[in-house]
C-alpha cells in the first residue's frame, strides 16, 4: 500500500529509502524535500555560483536516485546525500574554470533599502563567502559542513569519507585560513 505524501512526512529517512527502492517516487520526493536546502547551500558554498549550485544539486539528487541501492544505511541518508553533492560540486569546480564567486547578487543586496543591522549581516555574509572561495577545497568543505551546516564532526567525516581526526584538522586549518583572510 502506498502512503499519501502527507503520511510520508511522518516516516524517517530510512523508511523512505526503503520505499523509494521499491519504486515509490513519492517517498524519494519526500527525501528531496527534506534535504534540498542543505544540499543546495553546500553546493553553493563550494561552487560560489547560484546557477552552478542549482545544477549540481539537481545532479546530486539524480545520482542519489540512480544509486539508491548502494546506500547501505551505515550513515544517515543526509550524510550520504551530502557526500554525493560534495563530489558533484568538486568535480564541477575542477572540470571548469569557475569564477571565484557570484558577487553580483551580494552587491545588489547593498543597494536595497534594508535596516542597518540586516545590511551589516549581508555584508559580513558576503565577505565570508568571498573568503571561503579562497580556502583549500577539502578545508572549505569541512568548514561548510561543520560550521555553516551544523553537522557534528562524525557526520562531517561520514559525509566526506574520511576519519574524524582528519575532519578536525581540516576544520582547524580552514578556520585559520578564514581568520587570516577576514582580518
Amino acid at each position: 500500500m502506498r502512503l499519501r505524501l502527507s503520511n510520508l512526512r511522518e516516516l524517517d529517512d530510512s523508511e523512505l529509502v526503503k520505499r523509494a527502492r521499491d519504486d515509490d517516487r513519492k517517498a524519494f520526493s519526500e527525501l528531496v524535500l527534506r534535504h534540498q536546502l542543505v544540499v543546495y547551500r553546500t553546493c553553493y558554498r563550494i561552487l560560489g555560483d547560484r546557477e552552478d549550485a542549482r545544477d549540481a544539486s539537481q545532479e546530486a539528487f539524480v545520482r542519489a536516485y540512480r544509486k539508491l541501492d548502494t546506500f547501505r544505511g551505515r550513515s544517515a541518508f543526509k550524510t550520504w546525500m551530502l557526500r554525493l553533492a560534495i563530489n558533484v560540486s568538486l568535480n564541477e569546480r575542477g572540470r571548469r574554470e569557475l569564477p571565484r564567486a557570484d558577487f553580483a547578487s551580494a552587491e545588489s543586496i547593498a543597494t536595497l533599502e534594508v535596516p542597518e543591522d540586516e545590511l551589516m549581516r549581508s555584508e559580513v555574509a558576503s565577505e565570508v563567502h568571498k573568503a571561503l572561495q579562497l580556502v583549500q577545497a577539502d578545508h572549505r568543505v569541512a568548514v561548510v559542513l561543520r560550521d555553516l551546516e551544523g553537522l557534528t564532526y562524525r557526520e562531517t567525516a561520514e559525509s566526506l569519507g574520511v576519519a574524524e581526526g582528519t575532519v578536525k584538522s581540516w576544520v582547524h586549518r580552514g578556520r585559520g585560513r578564514l581568520k587570516k583572510l577576514l582580518t
